[in-house]
């Protein structure tokens, strides 16, 4: 299987609101063009994604107005999945720090975080045959540890991560 996963910041990933500000209008643009050429370019046949489910995507529009479309799904690891799992209260309550500017938060990463990622693989796996071009967009943290997770099971991937060029998590 060949795998591009898309490193993204969750606000990117939502079509455009009129509440979005100029910054935002740009960073969703960015991404909206990096999704159209890598779909036609690498002639992608599914799509998965780590986001809201009460949210429309830009790759699920893109997914739906393809010709033919292309199979979406959400990927998200929902609050009964992680309560399941056992780690609702360690994500819950992650520790985190503020950034340089006092701006936003870093979060740290937990061990939690490893059993999304497992679940993100398992995921990708099951919804996917293994000669398909598959894009996944997942939260940044989780990018390359999945990445590894399915270079380990023997396919290829590459990963965009130009969009997020500030690390946000340690």
């Amino acid at each position: 299987m060949n795998i591009l996963i898309v490193s993204i910041e969750h606000p990117f990933q939502l079509i455009e609101a009129e509440t979005d500000t100029v910054e935002l209008q740009k960073e969703k643009r960015s991404l909206e063009v990096l999704l159209s050429e890598e779909i036609e370019r690498r002639k992608v046949q599914i799509i998965l994604e780590e986001s809201s489910p009460a949210k429309a995507t830009i790759a699920k529009c893109l997914a739906d107005q393809s010709c033919p479309p292309i199979l979406w799904r959400n990927i998200i690891m929902t609050k009964e999945e992680r309560q399941a799992a056992g780690i609702a209260d360690a994500l819950q309550n992650r520790p985190s720090r503020p950034d340089d500017a006092m701006e936003r938060s870093i979060e740290k990463r937990i061990p939690a975080d490893a059993v999304r990622e497992d679940f993100f693989v398992a995921q990708i796996l099951q919804a996917t045959n293994h000669d398909e071009s598959v894009l996944v967009l997942l939260g940044d943290m989780h990018v390359v540890p999945v990445a590894e997770k399915l270079r380990a099971r023997g396919h290829n991937v590459d990963i965009r991560n130009d969009l997020v060029p500030i690390k946000r998590w340690e």
